[in-house]
């Protein structure tokens, strides 16, 4: 069913705001993630930085093609946790960057020995955004997936194989007295183990 929408020009953020009537068809999602936008659930909108044309244009042309109805995915296999606690599902997160703060998430799809995994580049659900200024927000993400294999990111700065995922091998630090699980994504950065049911990070863009 073809559902209705407006689109606002958010001069805070010098953003588009798409609101829709009812929920999207996810051609429409799949769509709107394919521009980069993103989903504000407290606001209850998609948000990005392309033109308001090409946002039209994207959204009308999924609106007339109709997807096939995928198959329910099989269950993945829950793994035993490896020798760091480590489990397959499981989400490592890594705050990077110079001029501005990135965050990016890696999920854990294979245990490999006691002590390597098998990661891909996920965006797990944002389900809170508190901006702090014009360019940062605090936002928070669902990191606890509860086993459940994330879709990979369909490209990633770290992560040669997204759809094998790459194998990284895991360290330890500890701090207060807990044993923290990461691995290296470059020279400049590491991914750390996400442990609770949400993670706030704050992130800083620059135009």
């Amino acid at each position: 069913m073809t559902t209705t929408y407006t689109i606002n020009h958010n001069d805070q953020f010098n953003s588009i705001e798409v609101i829709f009537n009812g929920k999207p068809s996810e051609a429409v999602r799949d769509a709107l993630k394919d521009l980069r936008f993103r989903w504000h659930g407290v606001r209850k909108l998609w948000y990005g930085y392309k033109t308001e044309e090409e946002t039209r244009q994207a959204i009308d042309k999924a609106q007339g093609e109709s997807k096939p109805v995928k198959k329910a995915a099989k269950a993945e296999p829950v793994a035993k946790a490896n020798k760091f606690g480590v489990k397959v599902g499981d989400l490592f997160s890594a705050s990077w960057g110079y001029e501005q703060t990135n965050v990016d998430f890696f999920q854990v799809i294979a245990l490999v020995g006691d002590s390597s995994v098998r990661v891909r580049e996920v965006s797990p659900v944002m389900i809170e955004e508190n901006p702090t200024c014009s360019m940062a927000a605090d936002r928070t993400y669902q990191t606890n997936t509860n086993g459940k294999i994330l879709e990979p990111k369909s490209y990633s700065v770290f992560i040669n194989d997204q759809e094998k995922g790459d194998i990284k091998r895991l360290k330890s630090f500890d701090a207060d007295g807990v044993s923290h699980p990461q691995f290296r994504i470059a020279s400049y950065a590491s991914a750390t183990l996400c442990t609770g049911e949400t993670e706030t990070c704050y992130e800083s863009w620059y135009y």
